[in-house]
């Protein structure tokens, strides 16, 4: 009788978390591009993330390219990205804050935070488009739905 209880436990907690990867755009749009959703503590807020490959870019500022919502600092930052270096540190060149967050291993990642609250992972701004390591963002960021 357990065992049948702790089976229609896990079965209804799986379908629960099917259910609300499903059910949440962020998420959902950044499998659709072969991304890998991820989420960052930073101190107390949550990072949510879309990772390609190397590359990470804010999971919203993602969804709201790919839905023609409009573009966000982030992707424009990203887009516009000139092969120059940067001075005064990535972020701080692009006017973006510079935050810390880590995984649930404990991995840190430094996160460039725009004044519209768009995310890019700092090195993927710092390498821009056409770098080898930003290959699988630069195809998802090249359509539109």
């Amino acid at each position: 009788m357990m065992r049948v209880l702790f089976l229609s436990f896990m079965m209804i907690s799986l379908g629960a978390a099917s259910w609300a990867a499903n059910n949440n755009p962020w998420m959902r749009t950044c499998r659709i591009d072969q991304g890998q959703f991820w989420v960052l503590k930073g101190g107390s807020d949550e990072l949510s993330m879309c990772l390609f490959g190397d590359a990470g870019i804010g999971a919203e500022a993602f969804f709201l390219f790919k839905t023609n919502a409009g573009p966000t600092e982030a992707v424009q930052a990203y887009k516009n990205r000139n092969s120059s270096s940067p001075r005064g540190g990535v972020c701080g060149a692009f006017d973006a804050e510079l935050v810390t967050g880590k995984d649930t291993q404990g991995q840190s990642f430094n996160i460039c935070r725009f004044e519209d609250g768009s995310l890019i992972e700092e090195t993927t701004l710092w390498l821009g488009p056409g770098s080898g390591a930003n290959e699988n963002l630069d195809r998802a960021l090249s359509k539109t739905y």
